[in-house]
């Protein structure tokens, strides 16, 4: 950040030259709350703006863990059978212009710094976070681009998620699981029933993980809305590299290449545009086509080396989980590796369960170098220290950064180690771009 950034007086009145860069420090500065649940004030500038009601199928995707995945595969699919496609998303893992895309193109600089100032104008008086000052960019900007189809992901929970403003014609719940427990509830029974507001009366839903909390299956059922539930109305097996999905729109499986991205947000995806078929239709080609090109970083991403990286933007215990499950299955893959050591820079936000996320890792990984972040969200280095201390019963080093953890990482491994970089976005993005991923 810039001297001019960095003095930017937050109270000031946003001028029309601003750039980006200063445009979010005044965001991320000018509200008291990061996250604050609520409906009211994003509903009102957005009927202000004219971008609540749409016209185009929209799909809403919340749940714990592989949101994004799954948005990037609708994105996919639909692009593939030659639609024009607006996604939000959240967080963003290099730059914010990711977060609003057409086409999986992100936004620019110039078109989003018109945007902030036309919303500050129509705002007034009400005031809007930063993620609530996102989306109304995004649906300003969808409305406006002559789209096909809306794909909106959830920021946190769902019933009280600004996203929630718009009705959505097919919502996925991915999972469920321990996040967000101070905003959500304090189990799964809770954090679901949060997570189910995004339901709609007689719209279809879908939930892509097994044993869905009750929560979650009485309030559809209040709806009187069908839900498609992963292990029950569908399925898939992976056999001889290819995906077969077993649903309930025809008898015989749907037979497509093996997925990049994670096969259950990839089928979950297919099933969403099989209940939209016959307001977007899409062919298997369409679906073969996706299933080869559907992408996104920072997901389980390995880059093979002399000394090889692990990239995951594991931030709750769950997707802890996952990534260590993903190791072993490397690890059992591969017996020449096993003879390399594992080296682990780690950070997390401050309202995570940072215990719960070194835990899953601690029987794997040999060396640790935590890592401070910047930002009001930052677990402090004392914080991760402690739960370090909590779960090895030792405090290792805490780095300045993730860069200086990175290279002490490197200082330290040999040829056919491994370096797992996991946990915040922010820590998993800036070693990314530092080790030239763009």
């Amino acid at each position: 950040m810039n001297d001019t950034t960095s003095e930017l007086d937050v109270l000031a009145e946003p001028s029309k030259g601003w750039t980006l860069e200063q445009w979010l420090y005044y965001l991320e500065h000018r509200h008291s709350q990061a996250i604050q649940l609520r409906l009211v004030n994003a509903a009102h500038v957005a009927t202000v703006m004219n971008v609540l009601k749409w016209s185009i199928p929209v799909i809403t995707v919340g749940g714990t863990n592989g949101k994004g995945s799954t948005v990037t595969a609708l994105a996919a699919i639909y692009q593939a059978a030659g639609y024009r496609v607006g996604q939000f998303t959240s967080p963003h893992l290099f730059r914010f212009n990711e977060r609003i895309c057409i086409n999986q193109q992100p936004i620019a600089d110039a078109d989003l710094c018109q945007l902030f100032s036309r919303i500050e104008t129509a705002r007034a008086e009400t005031s809007l976070t930063y993620f609530e000052m996102s989306l109304i960019a995004a649906l300003l900007y969808f409305k406006e681009a002559s789209l096909d189809v809306l794909i909106l992901e959830v920021g946190v929970g769902g019933r009280l998620d600004a996203t929630n403003i718009i009705d959505a014609d097919l919502a996925i719940v991915t999972t469920v699981d321990l996040d967000h427990q101070d905003l959500l509830g304090a189990d799964k029974e809770a954090i679901g029933a949060e997570k189910a507001g995004i339901f709609r009366k007689g719209q279809p839903c879908i939930y892509a993980d097994f044993l869905p909390p009750s929560s979650l299956l009485c309030h559809a059922q209040s709806l009187e809305t069908k839900m498609l539930r992963l292990g029950e109305d569908y399925d898939f097996h992976i056999v001889d590299n290819q995906l077969h999905i077993q649903h309930p729109f025809q008898s015989t499986p749907l037979v497509l290449p093996l997925p990049t991205l994670h096969p259950h947000a990839a089928v979950s995806a297919v099933i969403a545009s099989l209940c939209l078929q016959t307001q977007l239709s899409v062919s298997e080609k369409d679906w073969s086509t996706a299933m080869q090109t559907m992408r996104i970083p920072g997901r389980q991403l390995w880059v093979p080396g002399e000394i090889s990286f692990l990239y995951d933007v594991a931030h709750n215990p769950q997707a802890a989980i996952a990534l260590a499950q993903c190791i072993e299955h490397k690890l059992a893959a591969t017996e020449k590796l096993r003879q390399g050591k594992i080296h682990a820079v780690f950070s997390a936000l401050k309202d995570k369960d940072v215990c719960g996320l070194i835990r899953p890792l601690s029987p794997i990984v040999e060396q640790w170098y935590p890592a401070g972040l910047s930002g009001q969200r930052a677990a402090s280095q004392e914080q991760l220290q402690m739960a370090f201390r909590d779960v090895l019963g030792e405090q290792p080093h805490c780095y300045a950064d993730p860069i200086q953890a990175t290279q002490a990482a490197l200082a330290a491994a040999k040829p056919g180690d491994w370096i797992i970089v996991y946990g915040s976005f922010l820590l998993v993005g800036a070693v990314m771009i530092a080790n030239g991923y763009l």
